[in-house]
């Protein structure tokens, strides 16, 4: 698997400009680079237990949202961005928007950090023969074309949210993109992989580094972790534009005095 290291937001940004003269991506930012790109369910192994972590949240989560008419797909997303494993996996169309959650996860961890980097249209052509990108949740005929026949989308969804009379699950991951009805799916440029029956990473399926490569953040000490989040700073990508909620302006003002 491909790596590139960099260490400063100006190399960081060179290779973006660089990738976006082949092709779009989508990135995924993460604290450690031995954390592979696999879903909370695959990682975690509980795909026996997926049905019953969906129905504890089925049940309560209308109590805590003011507007409760999602469809499936916008339920299952809601499940992933606070953080009940499923077989979503978050990816961002903003290449400092993963940048970001690369630098604030795991706040004490000294080491390097990293952003996948991830073809979408590659992996669907890869794994479903198909190199366009769907968004089930606004799509009412979710029957696609793929090469093995028909794939209908709502085959992805967890027990609990799949319609009745739907085909078994599929085996392989594809990239989905993510309506954005949801606040914090629409700040952070979210998109998904949805996996299937196998736990398989994401770089599994796809050898050339065009398609599919790690971008390796050299920021083993605290304070060049700090200074390139002040940079992302001053480039308008902090806490309060991520996630837009009082708590988060509040943990940037804390961060801001030293806090």
């Amino acid at each position: 698997m491909k790596e590139f290291k960099i260490s400063t937001i100006a190399e960081y940004v060179e290779h973006i400009e660089k990738l976006a003269e082949l092709n779009t991506y989508w990135f995924r930012g993460v604290p450690r680079t031995k954390q592979t790109p696999q879903p909370g369910v695959a990682w975690r192994d509980l795909y026996e237990d997926e049905g019953g972590l969906e129905h504890y949240f089925l049940v309560s989560y209308k109590a805590y949202l003011d507007t409760p008419n999602l469809n499936s797909w916008e339920v299952y997303a809601l499940m992933q961005h606070h953080g009940l494993p499923t077989r979503l996996l978050d990816w961002s169309e903003s290449a400092l928007v993963a940048l970001f959650f690369a630098l604030t996860s795991e706040p004490n961890f000294n080491g390097y950090r990293c952003v996948w980097a991830l073809n979408p249209f590659a992996l669907n052509e890869k794994t479903i023969d198909s190199a366009r990108i769907y968004c089930p949740s606004i799509l009412e005929n979710k029957n696609i074309a793929s090469g093995d026949g028909n794939l209908n989308l709502d085959s992805y969804l967890p027990p609990n949210l799949a319609p009745e009379g739907i085909a078994g699950m599929p085996s392989k991951p594809i990239a989905i993109q993510s309506s954005q009805h949801i606040k914090r799916v629409s700040s952070q440029k979210g998109c998904f992989t949805v996996h299937g029956r196998k736990p398989d990473h994401i770089g599994s399926y796809l050898n050339d580094p065009a398609s599919f490569h790690m971008i390796k953040i050299d920021v083993r000490t605290k304070s060049a972790r700090l200074k390139m989040l002040s940079t992302l700073q001053s480039m308008g990508i902090d806490e309060e534009f991520i996630y837009q909620d009082l708590d988060s302006l509040c943990n940037k003002i804390k961060r801001n005095h030293g806090i």
